[in-house]
C-alpha cells in the first residue's frame, strides 16, 4: 500500500492509528520511532506517559531486544503500569530500517491483533 499524493506518510500512518486504536479504545496513545530516536507519527494523549517517557523506555529497551533476538526472534515487551495501563513496545522493519512502535495500552482486548495490522500497514506503506 502507498500514501495517496494527497496525504503524506505521516499522515496516513496517523490515520490508521487513530483507525486500528484510539477510536476503539485499545490504546491510549501510540508513538512510531526510528531507533534514531526521531518521532515518525503519534495519535493520543496519555499524561502518564508522553512520547518523550516512551521514547526513553524504549530506547533504553534496545540492548535487551538485541540480546534476546540473538536467542530467538522476538518483536514486543509489555510492561504492567499504573493505572490499568500496559507499556507495549513493538521493534519491525519499515522501509528498511528498524522502528519502534510504543503504546499506551488501557487493558482493553484485541490490541495485539490492532497492533500486528497497524505493523503490517506501515511497513507496506512505501
Amino acid at each position: 500500500m502507498t500514501a495517496s499524493p494527497h496525504l503524506p506518510v505521516q499522515a496516513a500512518i496517523e490515520r490508521s492509528m487513530r483507525e486500528f486504536g484510539i477510536r476503539e479504545r485499545r490504546w491510549e496513545s501510540i508513538v512510531l520511532f526510528s531507533t534514531d530516536g526521531l518521532v515518525m507519527a503519534s495519535s493520543g494523549e496519555s499524561a502518564p506517559y508522553p512520547p518523550d517517557t516512551l521514547l526513553e523506555f524504549s530506547i533504553s529497551l534496545l540492548e535487551t531486544v538485541r540480546l534476546l533476538d540473538t536467542k530467538r526472534p522476538f518483536d514486543e515487551i509489555i510492561i504492567s503500569a499504573a493505572g490499568n495501563r500496559r507499556l507495549v513496545f513493538r521493534y519491525f522493519e519499515a522501509w528498511g530500517e528498524p522502528m519502534i512502535l510504543a503504546a499506551v495500552v488501557t487493558g482493553r482486548k484485541g490490541f495485539k491483533r490492532a497492533l500486528t495490522r497497524l505493523v503490517k500497514h506501515i511497513a507496506s506503506i512505501d
